[in-house]
């Protein structure tokens, strides 16, 4: 008898979000309904599932706070309306998310707080870590596309924005990257034109095809700010080298918010390493499955190449490759 086959892990990434509502009606921001967020997640986790690295968004509550019972606008509903994000404004929201507990905050879910109804241009602001790990409480701009959360969560989980600290103005190379290889250096609004000449001297039509993809990786990144109209649509794009950091930060600084850990392996590695980096991995796949967990909540990861070893593997645990090609186990 063949044996059923079982679906694969996933670690999930748990969300909490909070509707902030009138302070004297108790209403909420018009428009904003579960449906329309459970409809971003189910969104969201399409892109998601494209990566290959086993991430999902699992939105677990939808709570209302505020309201004339909670406070009213001397409560969380002083937000209600009001863009948190300013320089001046996001301190003091998130000193009100960390010490008044009507905001409901958890801390092993990122907290998504909603001030205003539902967004032609999606987005909001999550903070990075390392140098915000102690916030984490997002705020959105939603609708019920797949980019916001994407977006934001990448910050949640380590990753800036493509062009770093480079605005439509900016002077290369003053301006802070990304700090990530795989995508190429860029201001805020360049095209894919001003992005090859930056990189390779020549404008888009003029470069190879792997020319072409690393501008594309770029232009149409996740955490880019192009494509304004139709981001939801186009910029769906995560390097690896970006899907390796958002991995490394949820096996670390971020481990309180998901289910599991993803355990690298690597023809490159060695098992004297964690395995818990994408700069430490396990050289054999034997080696990962040890130390991950019984329940099954782990992903062994394993980058492109050959793993010449022979194994049983008696715990639950779900072995995935990456985008970049075949890995093998056995001679």
């Amino acid at each position: 008898m063949t044996p059923a086959i079982s679906p694969a892990q996933v670690i999930s990434i748990r969300v909490s979000v909070k509707v902030i509502v009138h302070p004297t009606t108790g209403a909420r921001p018009n428009d904003i309904t579960d449906v329309l967020l459970l409809t971003a997640e189910t969104n969201a986790n399409r892109w998601m599932a494209g990566y290959s690295r086993g991430y999902r968004f699992d939105i677990r509550e939808i709570v209302n706070i505020g309201g004339p019972s909670n406070g009213g606008v001397l409560g969380p509903s002083k937000w209600f309306g009001q863009d948190p994000r300013g320089a001046a404004e996001w301190p003091v929201f998130q000193d009100d998310v960390n010490t008044d507990s009507r905001y409901a905050r958890r801390t092993d879910h990122v907290n998504f707080y909603i001030t205003t109804g539902p967004s032609s241009n999606p987005g909001g602001a999550c903070p990075i870590p390392p140098d915000e790990v102690d916030l984490i409480a997002c705020h959105g701009f939603v609708n019920g596309g797949p980019w916001w959360m994407n977006h934001e969560l990448g910050h949640f989980f380590g990753l800036h924005h493509t062009f770093g600290g480079c605005g439509c103005n900016c002077v290369f190379p003053d301006a802070g990257d990304d700090g990530i290889s795989d995508t190429l250096p860029e201001r805020s609004c360049d095209t894919q034109d001003q992005i090859a000449q930056r990189s390779f001297g020549e404008n888009y039509a003029s470069l190879s095809a792997s020319q072409r993809l690393q501008v594309d990786n770029t232009f149409f990144n996740v955490m880019s700010y192009h494509n304004a109209d139709t981001k939801d649509q186009v910029e769906t794009v995560m390097t690896e080298l970006q899907l390796d950091r958002h991995a490394n930060t949820a096996n670390s600084t971020r481990r309180a918010f998901v289910t599991g850990d993803t355990i690298f392996a690597s023809p490159a590695g060695l098992d004297i390493f964690s395995g818990l980096s994408s700069g430490a991995p396990k050289r054999t796949v034997a080696s990962a499955v040890s130390v991950a967990t019984a329940n099954g909540s782990d992903i062994i990861l394993m980058k492109a190449g050959s793993y010449p070893e022979t194994l049983t593997i008696s715990k639950a645990v779900t072995l995935r490759a990456t985008r970049v090609g075949p890995a093998t186990i056995g001679n």
